[in-house]
């Protein structure tokens, strides 16, 4: 018998295959026919619409000074932008513009090519337009491709020049900013801060960008608003910084080259920060010109220079402070210990002058006359490494850390960089002579002398600088307020910090800083007196703190080429101090600096003024 082949029983594995694709087809033909018959209707209207995103600035946060007096405000401006694109599209078109605003070509072309690098982002390149030419910019729009008006809300100064090293000022943001505020998780705005309080706490005061959601046609037209989020202000800003002091320290620097520097010794608020000479920030509201730029930045005298926080000079006899620390760190201080001054010290070859024939002398003695022979013998009993790490300790040789770029940290030479900048990497006996007393290879800014004259104030604790009293949180309207930060704190026994300030105050009371004397104040202080070149005056500082008893200031002064610090650096510290706990005088700035100030730059001779003070007869330090 012949039987049929008998046919193999299909697979699970083989039926799969063709079931997922049939059920795969048949969901593509349900899927169709909804689409192209349920909401046929439907698609096509919206087929016809898109949506369209509109930024809306936000407005910087207000800034204030410690009474409330406005710093830094806000006014809305018609801003004008020029697409960099259409300018490379239509080379005639800034001409066309710059006849309109009557303006030269090239002040709108550097503005443009500053934002080449975003050729799609509308460029500012003019603030402040009239609403008439606003009206005609409008109006001739088919003939000025890429040109716009805005209304934004600008960043404006009341005072932009005595505060212009502490706030800066804002402009568009550049390639750099970008980067910098996507590093910190946040998009770059339209206008960010440059230099001062404005660039540092650029997150703080720069707000949220509002933005509306527009449904409009195929042909471009709004249909409705979808959605909004509204625009949240920059958080309001208090600075610690006393506005009227400010300016009275600036009239009381008189014109000549240097900073003042005042804390409040208990918190590291800033009270005042003057760097003489200054610039007006009111040139930047707008963009400056670069010929403007250079002009300011190949200025001789250096306006955009922060002498405060940038200016590194040898601290002098101020340092000595620093070197009683050191050689209480090394074990050797002793008040009452005397020492012989010939009226130099010798060592090796070499006599290191002192200012006088001081006999024997004791520290507070010592300190008020400031024998550079009684603290070289302390230093050279201390060691070079009990000075440096107490230079450390207390600040010097690295940034503070205050809320403002650009700080420098100072210098004081460590082993490397001994090795990296003498020619036989060797540290002698002199140099530690020459450190002892504040000269050589020691520098400092007056910012950190400023710290040292706070810590001695505290007993020991010095606090991190800084400009931010308070906030207010946009959002929840709530204030914080900035705890202090502790700087530097130095163990030390109480009569050491004691008698610091017996010497301190008797500086002021018979030393080398009576010109610095207040009737019906006790306060401490410490002159210094640094050479720089022979055919030039010494620089001239003073440090101090006041009241003796209960300090609520401290304060360092450096003059550029002036003379000794009893001579030109204590009578302005005097008259800051003096305005600040007895009250503020009325600040008129008249267009003459004194007589004897060494010429600056226009701007300050006309922003400054000089005091009129009595002068004696004083020792020199």
């Amino acid at each position: 018998m012949i039987h049929a082949q008998r046919k193999p029983d299909l697979t699970i594995r083989e039926l799969a295959v063709p079931l997922v694709l049939l059920a795969g087809l048949l969901v593509i033909v349900l899927r169709l026919w909804y689409l192209q018959v349920v909401i046929a209707d439907v698609l096509v209207e919206r087929a016809s619409h898109t949506y369209m995103k509109i930024s809306s600035p936000a407005p910087r946060g207000l800034v204030y000074d410690k009474e409330g007096t406005l710093l830094a405000g806000v006014r809305s401006e018609l801003v004008v932008t020029v697409r960099p694109i259409a300018v490379k599209e239509e080379p005639t078109l800034l001409d066309r513009l710059a006849a309109i605003l009557g303006v030269e070509r090239a002040q709108l072309e550097e503005k443009v090519n500053a934002e080449a690098w975003r050729p799609y982002v509308p460029a500012p390149v003019y603030r402040g337009v009239s609403l008439d030419v606003a009206s005609r910019i409008v109006e001739l729009r088919s003939d000025l491709p890429g040109v716009d008006v805005t209304p934004t809300p600008m960043r404006f100064y009341p005072d932009s020049s005595t505060l212009a090293h502490i706030l800066g000022y804002v402009w568009s943001a550049n390639e750099s900013d970008v980067a910098r505020l996507r590093k910190l998780g946040v998009a770059a705005p339209k206008f960010v801060g440059k230099l001062g309080v404005e660039y540092s706490h650029e997150t703080l005061l720069m707000g949220t960008i509002g933005q509306e959601r527009i449904e409009v046609d195929a042909k471009g037209r709004p249909l409705r608003l979808v959605g909004r989020d509204s625009a949240l202000p920059g958080a309001q800003v208090r600075l610690s910084v006393n506005l009227a002091l400010q300016r009275y320290a600036m009239t009381a620097l008189g014109g000549r080259k240097g900073a003042v520097v005042a804390l409040d010794p208990r918190t590291g608020e800033v009270l005042a920060m003057v760097s003489a000479p200054t610039y007006d920030a009111g040139l930047f509201e707008g963009g400056i010109s670069q010929a403007a730029y250079q002009a300011l930045s190949n200025d001789p005298d250096k306006p955009f220079v922060n002498r405060a926080i940038r200016g590194l000079y040898s601290p002098g006899s101020t340092f000595k402070i620093v070197t009683t620390l050191a050689a209480v760190r090394a074990g050797v201080f002793d008040v009452s210990r005397p020492n012989t001054c010939p009226g130099y010290y010798q060592v090796g070859n070499r006599r290191v002058r002192c200012m006088g024939v001081h006999g024997s002398i004791s520290f507070v003695r010592a300190f008020e006359r400031s024998c550079n022979t009684y603290f070289i013998d302390l230093a050279m009993r201390a060691g070079i490494e009990n000075l440096r790490a107490t230079a450390f300790e207390v600040g010097l040789g690295h940034p503070t850390g205050i809320d403002l770029v650009g700080e420098s940290g100072g210098i004081f030479p460590t082993d490397e960089w001994v090795k990296k900048w003498r020619p036989d990497g060797k540290w002698y006996p002199g140099d530690t002579a020459n450190v002892a007393i504040g000269q050589g290879e020691v520098s400092a800014t007056p910012l950190q002398m400023a710290c040292v004259a706070a810590l001695v104030a505290n007993g020991g604790r010095s606090f991190r600088p800084h400009f931010v009293h308070s906030f207010t949180d946009p959002a929840t309207h709530k204030d914080h307020e900035t705890k202090p930060e502790v700087l530097a704190d130095i163990a030390a026994p109480g009569v050491v910090w004691s008698s610091l300030r017996q010497a301190m105050g008797q500086v002021i009371s018979s030393g080398t800083a009576r010109s610095a004397a207040i009737s019906g104040l006790s306060w401490g202080g410490k002159t210094g007196s640094t050479e720089t070149r022979r055919d030039r005056k010494t620089h001239s500082w003073f440090v101090g703190f006041a009241p003796l008893n209960d300090p609520q200031i401290a304060v360092a002064v450096l003059v550029e080429d002036a003379g000794h610090g009893g001579e030109i650096a204590a009578p302005i510290a005097r008259d800051v101090v003096r305005a600040y706990l007895q009250g503020i005088p009325e600040v008129v700035l008249p267009t003459d600096p004194p007589a004897d100030a060494p010429v600056n730059s226009a701007l300050t001779a006309a922003r400054s003024a000089a005091l009129v003070r009595q002068s004696s007869a004083e020792p020199r330090s």
